[in-house]
């Protein structure tokens, strides 16, 4: 941002002062980022399960080593990802849990949505940039 002047001279030179206001990047500038945020919040879901002192079946261990593969590849913009944590999804509110722990669970399905809807919505901008380059006549 531009500091706004504190002294104007008062001899015979002038300036010109700018002022433009800040405006707001939208989710294609932001690839990035996003893809980090869902970046964090899949790590921190896997932080969590790890946590639990809960005894997983065959399946949801499958899951689970291909989503620690995804965070520590840092590969969020694919399928196995997102099957992977859908899945997770899925088992973890078909477990049986103390009662006295609902909120972690709540926590891990929050954070594991937003991994999965991030993930999605770069893939959409991605997407959505080669075909209208396609259209555009721009080729892959």
């Amino acid at each position: 941002m531009i500091p706004a002047p504190t002294h104007f001279p008062n001899d015979s030179s002038h300036r010109i002062a700018v002022f433009l206001q800040p405006t707001e990047r939208d989710d294609f500038d932001r690839l990035e980022e996003l893809t980090a945020d869902g970046l964090q919040a899949a790590r921190k879901a896997l932080e969590d399960i790890t946590n639990l002192q809960v005894q997983f079946d065959g399946a949801t261990i499958s899951n689970l080593a291909e989503l620690r593969q995804a965070v520590e590849k840092r590969r969020l913009l694919n399928d196995r990802f997102v099957d992977a944590a859908n899945a997770l999804t899925t088992q973890l509110a078909d477990m049986e849990h103390l009662e006295d722990c609902p909120e972690i669970f709540d926590r891990i399905a929050q954070e594991l949505g937003q991994a999965i809807a991030l993930s999605n919505r770069v893939r959409d901008l991605l997407s959505a940039e080669r075909d209208v380059g396609w259209h555009r006549g721009i080729r892959d």
